[in-house]
């Protein structure tokens, strides 16, 4: 394993728009993410994140790169220094001595090692989980609890449920008898330290029934504990696994891989908020569904969500509690830009009580009479006016932060006709209350006016420099340039390099092409920022096929074009030493060239 390799797992685990938002506010703008640049002074943002590819560019001062060259640049630090702190930051098991830039082999193979040994350990858990639930006369107790709680057993089946005994060092004794590191216990989150002798340790899941919580690839990374004792003496109902270098729970969410397979026909998931109420929607039948890891939603969540999805239904409990949870969630989804509404389950029930008293088809009528959840909340603030002017101006303060939170200008104009029309104000008076607050320090700063990016476009764009802009955009016409050869006639270095580098990378019609493999491949960082330019640069061309054609048909008349200079040139320099049969050799050569582009140049005409 390469030191690439090593960057590669940090990238792979890194969410580049996460590491960026933390230190440059973001607002989704499509598949983009759009700011400030914080590496030069701008007031119109220019300054775009690509959330599928992982990288970023400023079209107005040419910074551009992946997470490791953001944070070096930000930062100022070194390349193992940047390696460091983001594997710090996210729990990533790297070796412990030696600059990461400078790491060999063994080094870096330790890291991938000590990676793969957390699953496995993590397997084994879930393993004896699974038996102690199933074959151990202590399980009785969580057998008894599914069957109150009505689960099939095909369900507890199908998701690996298990069970913790209620002693402290069952799952330690198991792993201490297969040989097993309790050290590596404790790093899987497995195991805890005693607050009084480092040296002892103890199971963290105890009496509790145990729900295998998977990644993307649907390996096991931690699990979450539902107690089963009345008395829990300061625990709490549900515990999760700590943060690990594989477990990270903000930016994860329970039975993703199979809620994204069941959103490929249907591009709406329903989002909960526990791990039983999920399983209850598993019970009928019902798989387009996942729920947070017992914390609140965070952006990196949404940010999943909105690419499985075009459209978030939350599905939270329908008691008071389960409303303000759905209000906190809102402003990260406007922010996000990712549709979200909301469904509100009849006499406070949660999603479970309501699927048991009513099934599936009572759930589908409520689905579709969702609400915008925006518009939800306006209504429910708009609610609460009490008829005075007074009471007014109170409500426009409680708005304020939600309008704030609203990045579409489409959305932002209806809430803002809901609210003009509730209130029998008109729209600028609503926007100039805003901005008075914010003048007086009254109130909340008025939302600014955003106007949708438009990327400022390059001055010159050389006839190679298109040709690439097009295989980066429409990947299916890479074989066509490959065929043509002219590639091998670029006359700028750069282009020429990264047009070979895309060449050689995975590409249709035998792939897919990813443009991290490409930006890999390049070791020079001006390639890189140019690749990263080329990328998120607009390519709107009608038919792409045709003009490429017409492009290399360019170059390769431009190499006949320089090759009959260079031949007229050389026969000038023959007749003036008189050499005959040197000319002769010249004049072959020109009726040669003169001769229309062989099969092996391409697409011509």
């Amino acid at each position: 394993m390469s030191v690439s390799d090593v960057a590669s797992l940090v990238k792979q685990t890194v969410d580049i728009v996460d590491v960026v938002g933390q230190v440059v506010p973001l607002r989704r703008a499509g598949h983009r993410h759009v700011g400030l640049c914080p590496f030069h002074q701008e007031k119109t943002p220019s300054f775009q994140v690509d959330a599928e590819n992982q990288l970023y560019y400023c079209f107005g001062c040419g910074s551009g790169g992946d997470v490791l060259s953001f944070v070096m640049r930000y930062q100022n630090v070194s390349f193992g220094d940047a390696l460091r702190y983001l594997a710090d930051r996210y729990h990533i098991v790297l070796p412990e001595k030696g600059d990461p830039r400078t790491l060999g082999a063994g080094g870096a193979d330790a890291a991938r090692k000590q990676r793969e040994m957390l699953f496995s350990v993590l397997r084994t858990a879930a393993d004896f989980f699974y038996r102690q639930l199933h074959h151990s006369s202590a399980g009785k107790i969580a057998r008894d609890y599914l069957q109150r709680r009505q689960l099939p057993q095909s369900v507890v089946e199908a998701e690996k449920l298990g069970y913790a005994a209620a002693e402290w060092d069952g799952l330690l004794g198991h792993l201490t008898s297969l040989g097993v590191d309790p050290e590596l216990g404790v790093a899987a989150g497995l195991l805890a330290k005693s607050s009084k002798d480092s040296k002892k340790l103890y199971d963290r899941f105890r009496n509790r029934l145990i729900f295998p919580i998977v990644d993307e690839q649907e390996r096991v990374v931690g699990f979450g504990g539902r107690a089963l004792s009345d008395h829990l003496e300061g625990e709490p109902k549900y515990l999760n696994s700590p943060e690990t270098a594989v477990y990270h729970k903000g930016r994860m969410l329970y039975q993703i891989p199979r809620a994204r397979e069941a959103c490929r026909r249907n591009r709406q998931v329903v989002l909960v908020e526990g791990y039983m109420d999920l399983l209850a929607f598993h019970a009928q039948g019902f798989y387009r569904v996942t729920a947070t890891l017992g914390t609140a939603l965070t952006p990196q969540q949404v940010r999943i969500l909105g690419r499985m999805a075009d459209e978030v239904v939350l599905a939270y409990d329908g008691d008071d509690a389960g409303e303000k949870a759905m209000m906190r969630a809102l402003p990260l989804f406007l922010q996000e830009e990712v549709a979200v509404s909301c469904i509100r389950f009849p006499d406070g029930l949660d999603p479970d009580d309501f699927l048991k008293r009513e099934g599936l088809s009572g759930f589908e009528h409520l689905l579709q009479g969702r609400r915008d959840l925006g518009g939800y909340a306006l209504r429910k603030i708009l609610d609460g006016w009490d008829g005075s002017s007074v009471g007014k101006a109170k409500v426009l303060k409680d708005l304020q932060p939600l309008f704030s939170a609203v990045r579409q200008p489409v959305l932002r104009s209806e809430y803002l006709r809901l609210v003009a029309d509730r209130l029998s104000l008109s729209e600028e008076i609503i926007e100039r209350q805003w901005l008075h607050g914010s003048r007086t320090g009254a109130g909340p700063s008025r939302a600014p006016r955003r106007r949708s990016f438009q990327p400022r476009a390059p001055q010159a764009q050389t006839l190679e420099e298109r040709i690439v802009r097009l295989m980066v955009h429409h990947p299916e016409l890479i074989p066509d340039v490959a065929a043509s050869e002219a590639v091998g006639h670029f006359q700028e270095a750069g282009l020429k390099t990264l047009a070979e580098v895309i060449l050689g990378s995975p590409h249709p019609p035998d792939h897919p092409f990813q443009a991290t493999r490409v930006y890999d491949g390049l070791t020079d960082p001006g390639l890189q920022e140019l690749f990263t330019r080329l990328l998120l640069e607009e390519c709107g061309l009608e038919e792409p096929r045709v003009q490429l054609t017409d492009w290399l048909e360019m170059v390769l008349r431009r190499r006949i074009k320089q090759e009959n200079d260079h031949l007229n040139e050389a026969l000038r320099q023959a007749d003036q030493d008189g050499d005959l049969s040197r000319m002769l050799d010249i004049l072959s050569k020109k009726v040669q060239s003169l001769k229309p582009p062989g099969k092996g140049e391409g697409p011509i005409g």
